[in-house]
């Protein structure tokens, strides 16, 4: 097997749909390292099931549309001996009298067709408000619990035909005009990618290339995509004809999908459905979905891919969320961390789990020769208590403060048991329930990227959320020894979260227009990330307009824990640039203090939610306050705490290394806008930005 990068070949101007060559570039990132397969081993092992060689010879031999004595489908062998040109028509006869031969009685799961869709657009559902839609040449059409017709806007014309009732999609080329591998694979994953997206219980798509004399098979999944080499179709028809009934099987495993959720179909739409899992005792439960929908889907085709459910106990009747998504096989799964969460308030309550549903290596049909590059992911599939909404979706400033600050307790106490969250963000901090107490009015979720504390996990660049990773994350990619995870980077990150909430909206949750220092602490390039939070460290005092869209106790929370991350981050930039045997262990000064830094920023939260019930006391928007005033620990003259223990000889120079990593090298993806390839972007231009201090971080010694 061999590998190929999804880089590798400049699109070409070739396109029989000319608006996908807007959208290839939105791919590239998602599809990484392309396992080439070196001869057709795989492709010809499938389906066997489906049906026997005799039964395969049998329909050979009585075919109209199969030659047995010339070993020919009857299909054009060249472009100008088609009949009006329709390259498509020809194919579908084929493929249709397969189906024809092989059909099934009448199953539960519905039924399939071959459907010509050369000249459909077929609409795409994204986030952006660009419509954006695809031609396959032909489709599989698909009924049953998990098919149902396209929606539709209300009163537009209904849609017989979308990504949300295909099995399959085929594209066909002119023999010698085909595609580049590159370009044939792009087409290919934009199909999938719509496919994941329209079909939330999709485990893989394969998607068939066909010319009048070859085919080639590309399989997609969470780990990304392999792809076959071309088979002469008309040598081999028994792998031919096993193809073509595997990608329109009846059998929902057979074509990529997740049985354990079905829906029950009326008029063409779901009307109804249910999520089989394991309880906590690990018998089976059947849940009903509470909407037919996730509650929410990560729509990439590599990566994690969450998507969540809202489901009702059988019993209590009680809202559960069931959360899928494909982890790692390097990771732990989460259910472990959640396990020390349980009985702690602002974490989010464990119900039961199950951490080996499937695996990708095994929808490849590897066996034991699992190539080198392939990067395994693992089906997890965990039962949580309900909790409220997005943390964004606050109404008041006490809210917000209350949810932050119970989530912050529910951090601490979960770090005590040994568990650190290390992905804080707007994403993963919910809202208590309506009328929760104190404890659970804010509620911290996601543990995917969790670990022990006592790993000594190094920061790393790559785990995270960009826009609320701390200033030592963003710079262990530059320095040969990052500091350990610990949790005043989490900490850092919750004050982050709590920046981006009062840049980015009101005090009664409005939303407003993204401020340009939010932009930076967002970018990929993570220089830039990491200064303009510095310069950010350096504000004593808040822009004119955030004062006014906000009370004075929000105002001078934000500047008072300032001052507290400033000295943490200036501490630990400056252990940062040394190495392990100069450190000594001095990092673990600052790890040993987590009582005073939590009770330290828990109280400054409690302070201003009280003076937030007292609205005679806040002072008037750009006025003074003493929050703004340096209120740092006892430090030496170089900066660090005087109880770190000093080198006793000349510091040597820092090792210089970008510590560059490949792109598929990282422990789990995310959407680009999260990660970048590489610490540094190439060609982008470092925006000069004042610092806090002009002396250097590594201490001069003589």
């Amino acid at each position: 097997m061999r590998t190929r990068s999804s880089h590798c070949k400049k699109p070409q101007p070739v396109s029989l749909d000319p608006s996908l060559d807007a959208q290839k570039q939105s791919f590239l990132s998602e599809l990484g390292e392309a396992i080439s397969l070196e001869d057709n081993t795989l492709i010809c092992s499938l389906y066997h099931h489906l049906a026997p060689e005799p039964a395969i010879t049998t329909f050979l031999k009585k075919s109209r549309l199969y030659s047995w004595t010339q070993c020919r489908w009857k299909l054009p062998r060249t472009y100008a001996k088609l009949l009006d040109n329709d390259l498509y028509t020809p194919f579908v006869k084929v493929l249709a009298s397969i189906l024809k031969q092989f059909k099934q009685d009448s199953t539960p799961q519905g039924t399939r067709e071959v459907v010509d869709t050369h000249a459909t657009d077929l609409l795409h559902d994204e986030t952006d408000s660009v419509a954006h839609h695809a031609r396959p040449s032909l489709v599989i059409k698909a009924e049953g619990p998990s098919f149902e017709l396209p929606h539709t806007n209300s009163g537009g014309k209904a849609i017989k035909i979308g990504y949300s009732n295909i099995a399959a999609c085929i594209d066909i080329q002119v023999e010698g005009r085909e595609l580049t591998i590159s370009d044939q694979m792009l087409r290919a994953a934009i199909y999938a990618r719509q496919l994941f997206i329209n079909q939330p219980n999709r485990r893989f798509v394969r998607v068939l290339v066909l010319t009048q004399q070859h085919l080639r098979l590309f399989h997609f999944d969470r780990s990304g995509v392999q792809y076959t080499p071309y088979l002469n179709f008309h040598d081999d028809p028994y792998t031919f004809v096993r193809l073509v009934l595997g990608l329109s099987s009846p059998d929902e495993f057979d074509i990529g999908l997740d049985a354990s959720i079905q829906w029950t179909i009326v008029d063409g739409l779901k009307a109804s459905g249910t999520l089989r899992t394991h309880s906590a005792n690990d018998l089976d439960v059947v849940y009903q979905l509470a909407k037919t929908e996730p509650l929410f889907l990560r729509g990439s085709i590599r990566g994690r891919s969450t998507t969540c459910w809202s489901v009702r106990d059988p019993v209590t009747d009680e809202e559960l969320i069931v959360k899928d998504s494909w982890r790692s096989s390097e990771r732990s799964s989460e259910h472990i961390y959640l396990q020390d969460g349980v009985g702690i308030r602002g974490v989010v309550q464990l119900v039961s789990s199950e951490a080996n549903r499937c695996e990708t290596k095994n929808l490849r049909c590897f066996g034991d020769s699992v190539p080198p590059s392939f990067h395994n992911r693992i089906d997890t599939r965990t039962v949580m208590k309900a909790c409220g909404q997005p943390i964004k979706k606050f109404t008041s400033a006490k809210q917000l403060l209350c949810a932050l600050r119970d989530a912050i307790a529910g951090h601490m106490e979960l770090y005590n048991k040994g568990t650190i969250h290390r992905d804080v963000s707007i994403h993963n901090v919910l809202l208590g329930k309506p009328g929760a107490e104190p404890g659970s009015r804010g509620v911290l979720i996601d543990f995917d990227m969790a670990i022990h504390r006592d790993e000594n996990a190094p920061n790393d660049w790559h785990i995270g959320t960009r826009l609320y990773q701390s200033i030592t994350v963003l710079s262990s990619g530059r320095v040969p020894h990052p500091l350990p995870h610990d949790h005043l980077n989490d900490l850092e990150s919750f004050f982050y979260l709590l920046v981006h909430i009062v840049f980015a909206y009101d005090s009664t949750g409005n939303s407003h227009s993204p401020d340009d220092m939010l932009l930076r602490w967002d970018s990929q390039d993570l220089r830039l990330a990491a200064q303009s939070k510095e310069a950010f460290l350096t504000r004593k005092y808040l822009p004119e307009e955030i004062e006014e869209r906000w009370p004075s106790p929000c105002v001078d929370l934000v500047l008072a824990i300032r001052v507290f991350v400033q000295n943490m981050i200036y501490k630990k930039l400056i252990l940062n640039k040394y190495t392990p045997e100069v450190r000594k262990g001095s990092e673990k000064v600052l790890a040993s203090k987590v009582v005073e830094h939590y009770t330290h920023i828990l109280q400054l939260f409690d302070k201003a939610i009280e003076a937030l019930d007292r609205p005679e006391t806040w002072r008037a928007p750009n006025t003074v306050s003493d929050s703004s005033s340096d209120e740092s620990e006892d430090t030496a003259e170089d900066g660090a705490p005087s109880s770190f223990p000093r080198p006793a000889s000349r510091i040597p120079a820092p090792q210089q290394t970008s510590l560059k990593r490949a792109a598929n090298d990282y422990p789990d993806d995310q959407p680009p806008a999260k990660r970048s390839n590489s610490p540094q972007s190439s060609g982008s231009r470092i925006v000069p930005l004042p610092r806090h201090s002009r002396r250097s971080p590594v201490p001069s010694t003589s």
